[in-house]
């Protein structure tokens, strides 16, 4: 029996001197290992951010929205002059009373038009309670948050989102604290400037980065307890007391039985569907599980590319055993034992694809790195990935290299060098 190094220096031996060869027997399982990685990538990447936006609305939370019912739930004895649907404030009063509530961060959307110019930009002027910032994981880049001073006097100021700053600021303006933005009739100095940066998206009012957040002291001050829009033509006016509400729970185990609770209740009080209840806990674990079967799914599909490269190198090989039956003929005639053949020939295809396997890696890094600058695509690519690709890889050797390998130990020596 031949000493292991021997072994792995003659397989390697063999290996580069057909380096052009090797090269492209490896090919499928460059690729196929490549594939595996770039798909778990996206894969794991896309998961990731869909979590992250279910998570940053918290999973300690109930959300609760006003939304425009269906035509045929409205009381028509009111349709064309007052529409007034969604939540009151007296269904957030008692909502604060139950159990297992821990506080109620309150949303209203003034529903006014902001302007730069002629153009209307996508973006709201939305009044908040003090503790909007922590509850919606938003951050202060520039400024201050709303100071308490600033709830208790109803003062003109307002906090803007970086999306927001960028609409109605020309490029290139940084710091814009201490500007006046001037929305509707009404001016607002600018105090701070907020970030979101989980991808937070709520119901109805969108992304905290594209909103210009006032004290709702000051919203009731100039609009007392509506915020309303007016269809000119037909002079109908739309009015809505609350617009979201971010109930927290004390304990996330009985947040089921609270959203419940609150469901029964809004049942109970509105005779219109015209609030949706969200738990993102409950989104968030569907989404989880979907992204599972997801990423299964296209490991699956990338994987079956291995098994086409495992197939070609089982073809290279047996063509390399009928083409090297004079060099296997010869060594057992000067006395290589059988496992000497088998273990070589394994040993070379086990490089092939372990070669290969590092190779793909690498390829399948660099796509995922193409794919996150030239799609806009989040793309993770975890340790465990790598390692169990290059395990796979090798894998793929052993399996698709023991015919081969068998096959060329069973060459009958005499048989082998009488025909060449």
């Amino acid at each position: 029996m031949m000493l292991a190094r021997d072994l792995i220096g003659m397989s390697l031996h063999n290996l580069l001197l057909h380096k052009i060869r090797s090269v492209l027997t490896s090919l499928g399982v460059i690729f196929g290992v490549g594939s595996v990685i770039a798909m778990l990538a996206v894969s794991e990447g896309a998961k990731r951010k869909a979590l992250a936006q279910l998570d940053a609305l918290g999973i300690d939370k109930v959300i609760v929205y006003s939304k425009k019912p269906p035509p045929e739930g409205k009381n028509n004895s009111n349709q064309g002059v007052v529409d007034s649907y969604g939540l009151h404030s007296r269904d957030i009063a008692n909502i604060k009373r139950m159990d297992n509530i821990a506080g109620v961060s309150v949303l209203r959307d003034s529903r006014c038009s902001i302007l730069r110019g002629l153009v209307k930009l996508d973006a709201k002027l939305v009044a908040v309670t003090p503790d909007f910032l922590t509850e919606s994981s938003s951050s202060i880049i520039r400024g201050r948050w709303l100071a308490p001073a600033d709830f208790f006097n109803s003062s003109m100021v307002c906090v803007i989102g970086k999306n927001a700053k960028r609409k109605l600021f020309s490029i290139g303006t940084t710091n814009v604290v201490g500007k006046t933005v001037k929305i509707d009739k009404y001016r607002f100095r600018i105090v701070g400037e907020l970030e979101n940066d989980l991808g937070a998206n709520y119901p109805e009012l969108g992304d905290p980065n594209d909103m210009i957040v006032v004290p709702d002291t000051t919203l009731y001050k100039l609009m007392q307890n509506y915020s309303f829009i007016m269809n000119r033509r037909t002079m109908a006016i739309t009015m809505v007391d609350c617009d979201l509400a971010l109930i927290k729970v004390k304990d996330i185990s009985y947040i089921d039985d609270t959203s419940k609770r609150i469901t029964a209740y809004l049942n109970k009080v509105h005779d219109q569907q015209d609030w949706g209840v969200l738990v993102p806990l409950d989104l968030l674990k569907q989404k989880e599980s979907t992204q599972n079967i997801f990423t299964i799914v296209m490991s699956s599909i990338a994987g079956i590319s291995l098994i086409v490269g495992g197939i070609g190198i089982m073809n290279i090989m047996l063509a390399s055993v009928f083409e090297r039956r004079k060099e296997i003929g010869t060594r057992r005639a000067l006395g290589a034992q059988k496992p000497d053949i088998l273990f070589q020939f394994l040993i070379e295809t086990v490089f092939l694809t372990s070669i290969g396997g590092i190779l793909g890696i690498l390829t399948g890094i660099g796509i995922s790195q193409l794919i996150t600058i030239y799609a806009d695509m989040p793309t993770v690519y975890s340790s465990w990935s790598i390692v169990l690709s290059l395990a796979i890889s090798s894998f793929v050797g052993v399996v698709f290299g023991t015919y081969p390998a068998w096959k060329a130990a069973q060459q009958n020596p005499i048989e082998v060098l009488r025909a060449e």
